[in-house]
């Protein structure tokens, strides 16, 4: 057990901001909704216990705060709040903590992290709390997923609120930046906003600290953010890794060297390892590589994106790569990737050098 320390607290969140309130009120409109649960907090009608439900670890944080601050204003979570990793706890101690009185306050607070990782025979031991929860208590469960047919998730749906928080999509993200960044006093048509999710990925927390900087860097009285911006200011982590082995494969794919080139050197300048970036460009092959071959013998794409463990817009660009390479081409482009490998590890080539010859390979040798 331990103080609200955990990611909810290590990155200064804003209010619940009306982009969050209305991508996923967008995304599930029946039940209870994230505008629903604003609305709630506003107005101080409080459940006693709150699940949210998905990997939008933003909108959660964004939720959970809020949820905190209107349950223990002031200083009283220091003494009345704990926060519960399921790994680590048993449900025993969170029944504990929260039958027990609050100190100097009014109500007390459990949150419980990967709610999902405890079983059934665990979950059983907090039926009781749950279809009883003391006036003062209060429990706030996290988990990615939950089996819907089961006793705990019915209880909980009918004793508390179960909020809903998947990632969103490219599309929807792109709304989320366009809104967020008005919100923050920025203008950004479609095309610039597809520019930032492009370059960032879909995460929101690093979609919302790009937007933040924009709007510290940007004039007041020039509130339109420009493709120049976004390419000086926009930060490289690992999703804009992933971007780039993307666009690598889109320049591979159409034979365009002087493109995988150029982005070749994005990665490399990125600080990643030469073998960690070739591990990427091989990953993203196979991708295409089983994506292409699934699609042709009639599988559905989300079920693709589910086998895969990647986003459905993930496969639908591995395979328009793929349908420009052809599985021949495909092939080819694996099996240049394990001769960069030999070439590296056997000290043949400098890794360095290893990587141009293998662009030059790709989009020079293969079918486009």
């Amino acid at each position: 057990m331990a103080g609200f320390s955990s990611v909810y607290s290590k990155v200064t969140l804003q209010p619940l901001t009306e982009a969050g309130v209305y991508m996923v009120a967008k995304a599930r409109t029946t039940g209870y909704t994230y505008q629903d649960l604003v609305s709630n907090i506003k107005s101080g009608n409080l459940a006693s216990v709150y699940l949210f439900l998905g990997d939008e670890d933003f909108l959660i944080a964004q939720g959970i705060e809020a949820l905190v601050k209107a349950l223990l204003p002031g200083e009283e979570g220091s003494w009345n709040l704990a926060e519960f990793e399921s790994k680590e706890t048993s449900p025993d101690e969170v029944v504990t903590f929260l039958c027990t009185l609050p100190v100097f306050g009014a109500r007390r607070v459990a949150v419980v992290r990967d709610f999902h990782r405890w079983t059934a025979a665990e979950t059983e031991n907090l039926m009781p709390l749950l279809e009883g929860m003391p006036d003062y208590a209060h429990l706030i469960l996290v988990a990615d997923t939950i089996d819907k047919r089961t006793k705990c998730y019915r209880t909980i749906n009918s004793h508390g609120k179960v909020v809903e928080c998947t990632r969103l999509d490219a599309s929807s993200a792109i709304a989320w930046v366009t809104r967020r960044g008005a919100e923050l006093g920025l203008q950004l048509g479609p095309k610039i906003a597809r520019q930032l999710v492009d370059r960032l990925g879909l995460s929101l927390w690093r979609l919302d600290s790009e937007l933040s900087k924009l709007a510290t860097y940007k004039d007041e009285s020039r509130p339109q953010v420009t493709e120049e911006e976004i390419d000086k200011l926009a930060i490289t982590g690992q999703e804009v890794a992933d971007n780039a082995i993307f666009r690598f494969t889109d320049a591979v794919a159409e034979g365009n060297q002087r493109l995988s080139v150029e982005l070749l050197e994005e990665l490399l300048a990125s600080g990643r390892e030469p073998l960690s970036i070739l591990a990427m460009i091989a990953r993203q092959l196979r991708i295409i590589a089983f994506a292409l071959e699934a699609s042709r013998a009639g599988m559905r794409q989300p079920d693709v994106a589910k086998e895969l463990g990647v986003p459905g817009f993930a496969v639908q660009r591995a395979l328009i790569q793929g349908e420009k390479l052809g599985p021949s081409g495909v092939r080819g482009a694996l099996i240049a990737t394990f001769q960069a490998d030999g070439e590296i590890k056997s000290g043949l080539h400098p890794p360095d050098r290893a990587l141009e010859l293998l662009v030059a390979r790709l989009t020079t040798v293969l079918p486009h």
